[in-house]
């Protein structure tokens, strides 16, 4: 920003408005501290201070690097130049500047050393040399992005020289000083931690009159429709509207703390709070604008809405809306840092958990250490949400886990396999059972063959006992459930003795493949062997047929295919019931054992879908920047 968006600091002298503000040491080669001298000096009159070079010049002094020989040290000395307004009333403003701040006896107040004159009649006072950069430096850097300027200030070090500032402030208001003219180009912080209020000039002292309270400047009335005549003294943008209306006998503490508001938004925001061409539009922009949020203009800050509430209150159009002191708004500063602190400690903390989850999880094949890595991790997510290193941890580990299991995990999720196939079994048993009201039907068709009758029963007999036996012991191991499945196979197969083993057989072995490959959730190779014995039940009596070991089951005469049942004989009411009663189950048994494991499965489903949808939403999305561009703020 220009100087003609911000201004100067304002006063009258001879008709023009002129430049009171402090010359401050800048960083050069001379600057840097040096060793202490301890040698003897001489305190011959005339010989003590010794000018070296100019620092600067103002509207009413220049300032000029000095060693002081006596004390041997560095000293700025404030003359007063020639032909700054009238003599008398120059002297005596020069004088009283001195006097002010050398009775503000406070560590962020430069101290004044000496008072006095030359050889020649001048006045001068000295005063500490400070060095550091002046927080409308800093500022400035800040704004062009300067690493050097971002590592160096931070936020928490400025808000921590904000509330240094707001003490020496409260400390000069206890003093029945206002200061008048506090903004960035006023406060100094050095290298070691020092903060500086500077240009004490213009301050109001409580029960003194101004020296130029008969001096006037009259605003553009047009501009500023509410302001009032009177003598306007300070700078635009920074001062208070009761110090823009002219208000100076009714300035109080307060002015001072609107100004530390602007100056603490603009820390915040790197945004002046009021912006204009002219020194009219800064009035107006200062006398109409409603407090303002930092936030509001910088979203990409990340402004806390504590920092938020103290701006708008400090810079309330309303003295009376205002912190009543200059010391409540450092101590909500205070509050705020103590409470960064924290969240500085837990961030510390959770980096620490955060990098010994690390390590910990690196060691995939130690399941202690992986068990610790994780708890690791919770650690650090608990102590920092936001952790971007963390949250990708979780992601990696929870949310985008591959079906490659720890063997801990797989051991647990056999554990709920075995639970599943007991279930199954169960549900296997009472379908085994009822196979027994087939019975009365083969026996109405009468028998045939009762060695075969013998032999399907004994299979039929072993399948039901080995199916209950698994049911009530909780055995349905893989070696037990293979045992299983070559008896029902067989059983299937056994039925080939009935209608042959292209009649029941096939749709039997399909509806039983089905049922066991969902019921006990078989892998790769279970899905083979069902799949092979399947086979087997249907083409094994086909096959032994076709070669002459069993009876043919079939005869085709005049395209008409014939079928010779080998354990019963047909009677055509009793074979008809029968086949009715046996498709009826091949199409109700599966459905129910099939629908039945299914159930379970999209019950799994969903309940692992809905933790990882828990586990999405208790990870924070990133938060999306936005900004209001610059021409469409509020400006003057």
């Amino acid at each position: 920003m220009t100087a003609e968006d911000r201004g100067g600091t304002l006063r009258l002298e001879s008709g023009r408005f002129v430049d009171a503000t402090t010359i401050v040491a800048r960083a050069s080669g001379d600057s840097e501290p040096q060793v202490v001298d301890p040698s003897p000096v001489s305190f011959e009159p005339g010989t003590r201070y010794a000018t070296r070079r100019v620092l600067g010049a103002g509207g009413m002094g220049e300032v000029r690097l000095c060693g002081d020989a006596w004390v041997g040290r560095e000293v700025a000395m404030k003359v007063m130049r020639a032909g700054a307004g009238s003599e008398r009333a120059a002297r005596a403003r020069f004088l009283r500047e001195a006097r002010v701040q050398g009775q503000l006896e406070h560590p962020s107040v430069v101290p004044v050393y000496d008072l006095g004159h030359d050889e020649s009649g001048q006045e001068f006072f000295t005063m500490k040399r400070v060095k550091g950069q002046t927080l409308e430096e800093i500022l400035t850097a800040l704004r062009a992005r300067d690493a050097a300027a971002e590592q160096k200030f931070g936020r928490r070090r400025l808000l921590s020289a904000m509330s240094q500032v707001c003490l020496a402030v409260a400390y000069a208001h206890s003093r029945g000083v206002i200061h008048r003219d506090l903004k960035p180009a006023n406060i100094m912080l050095g290298d070691f931690g020092e903060v500086y209020v500077l240009d004490w000039g213009i301050a109001r002292i409580h029960g003194a009159a101004d020296l130029d309270e008969h001096e006037r400047v009259v605003p553009d009335t047009e501009a500023v429709p509410e302001t009032q005549v009177g003598s306007l003294v300070g700078t635009p943008g920074y001062m208070s509207p009761e110090q823009a209306r002219g208000e100076t006998r009714e300035l109080t503490p307060r002015s001072d703390v609107y100004a530390l508001g602007a100056i603490l938004f603009e820390l915040l925001s790197l945004e002046p709070l009021h912006r204009g061409k002219s020194v009219n539009a800064l009035l107006a922009s200062t006398l109409t604008q409603a407090p303002v949020a930092p936030s509001s203009w910088a979203k990409d800050r990340g402004i806390a809405p504590e920092l938020d509430e103290v701006c708008v209150r400090a810079t309330a159009l309303d003295p009376t809306d205002r912190f009543e002191s200059a010391r409540a708004l450092s101590e909500s500063l205070e509050r705020y840092l103590d409470g960064e602190r924290d969240a500085e400690r837990r961030t510390e903390l959770a980096t620490e958990h955060l990098a010994r989850a690390r390590e910990a999880l690196e060691r995939s094949d130690d399941a202690e250490r992986r068990s610790e890595g994780l708890r690791e991790l919770s650690r650090a997510l608990a102590l920092n949400p936001a952790d971007p290193a963390a949250i990708g941890m979780v992601s990696s580990w929870v949310l985008s886990a591959t079906d490659a299991l720890p063997a801990e995990a797989e051991a647990e999720l056999k554990a709920v396999e075995l639970a599943d196939r007991k279930s199954a079994v169960g549900r296997a048993a009472a379908v085994y059972f009822s196979w027994i009201a087939f019975v009365p039907l083969l026996m109405l068709t009468g028998v045939k063959s009762w060695a075969l009758v013998g032999a399907f029963a004994a299979i039929t007999a072993v399948l039901i006992a080995n199916t209950s036996w698994m049911a009530l012991t909780g055995n349905s191991g893989p070696k037990h459930m293979r045992r299983n499945l070559w008896l029902h196979f067989t059983a299937v197969g056994a039925t080939s003795f009935v209608f042959g083993p292209f009649i029941l057989a096939p749709g039997m072995a399909i509806a039983s493949a089905a049922a066991f490959v969902v019921g006990i959730r078989a892998n790769r190779q279970t899905r083979w062997l069902v799949a092979s014995l399947g086979f087997a039940a249907v083409f094994v009596p086909a096959i032994l047929g076709w070669v002459g070991l069993l009876p043919t089951p079939y005869a085709f005469e005049d395209g008409v295919m014939k079928v010779l049942p080998q354990m019963v004989p047909f009677h055509p009411g009793a074979a008809q019931a029968l086949l009715v009663a046996v498709t009826l189950a091949q199409l109700i048994t599966p459905s129910i054992m099939v629908g039945r494991s299914l159930e379970a499965l999209t019950r799994a489903e969903r309940q692992n879908f809905a933790q990882a949808w828990r586990l999405r939403q208790l990870v924070p999305a990133a938060p999306t920047a936005t900004s209001i561009p610059p021409e469409a703020k509020c400006v003057f």
